[in-house]
């Protein structure tokens, strides 16, 4: 500062002195050229010259605007740091949401199939009660009653049983049923009676009357669940509503074969059944 006080006045000085010799004549023209240059010379060097030394009253308020520089720096450093904790915690709130959304994602799906599992199975409910109610119509059907003829004498039940099964098998279905039913009735408590049961069934089915052979085989899953016979008659109960042309309802009982008796052989016979009307 003290270095343009001295250069600004003298330039000042030199331009007033300039406007008044304006009209001098060439040797003073010459002259004041002369000291333009030797003025030149002397700001020249008071412009490399070394600052001034610092006042020393001015070395409290430097001393107090490094202490300011020092503690707004270590303000900022603090600042920087919050900035990184928050931005660490944002980042893991964003990560614990994405978990969030994850699992509610899969709870939703979960959902969706419990609710898809139990439409199925309402479905399942109602097909059942429409077989029932079939059932129950082809039941309360009046059956033809048979011709009464003179019985033949048998030398044991046992024989009676195997000529009748002969019957239905030899291409005789009618007489075998009417066989069959005869022994129904006069041996009630034999431990035949599930498979007469089920050669009724299978006679009727021989006739193409799959109406009553389903009744016949539904007799024998109702009484004998547990008996050797039971399988086999569900078995044919389907194949009988396939033969009616009732697709929905065969493909119900051949699934209940496969689930009430997985390890028999009806339910084997069953599965390839299923995929052949799929």
């Amino acid at each position: 500062m003290t270095r343009n006080a001295v250069v600004f006045p003298v330039i000042g000085a030199f331009a007033a002195f300039m406007a008044g010799c304006a009209v001098m004549d060439t040797g003073a023209f010459t002259r004041l050229q002369d000291e333009m240059v030797g003025l030149k010379k002397e700001v020249a060097v008071l412009r490399t010259a070394p600052p001034p030394a610092p006042d020393p009253a001015d070395a409290g308020g430097l001393q107090s605007l490094r202490k300011s520089f020092a503690d707004t720096s270590s303000d900022f450093d603090r600042v920087r740091s919050d900035q990184l904790a928050a931005t660490t915690r944002m980042d893991e709130a964003r990560d614990e949401m994405q978990r969030i959304t994850a699992r509610q994602d899969a709870q939703d799906r979960a959902l969706q199939e419990i609710r898809g599992n139990a439409e199925r199975m309402k479905e399942i409910e109602n097909r059942l009660a429409a077989i029932e109610g079939r059932i129950g119509k082809l039941a309360a059907a009046p059956v033809p009653a048979p011709v009464p003829e003179s019985p033949p004498e048998w030398r044991s039940p046992e024989e009676m049983y195997e000529v009748a099964v002969g019957q239905v098998k030899g291409g005789n279905p009618k007489k075998g049923r009417e066989t069959l039913s005869d022994f129904a009735v006069k041996y009630p408590d034999h431990k035949l009676i599930p498979n007469v049961l089920y050669w009724k069934g299978e006679a009727f089915y021989a006739e193409k009357d799959f109406e009553n052979a389903i009744l016949t085989f539904q007799d024998v899953v109702d009484r004998y669940p547990r008996g050797d016979k039971a399988p086999d008659a569900m078995f044919k109960q389907g194949l009988a509503f396939l033969a009616l042309k009732d697709s929905k309802n065969a493909r119900i009982v051949l699934d209940l074969v496969q689930k009430k008796y997985p390890k028999s052989k009806a339910a084997e016979m069953a599965k390839k059944k299923v995929r052949e009307i799929r």
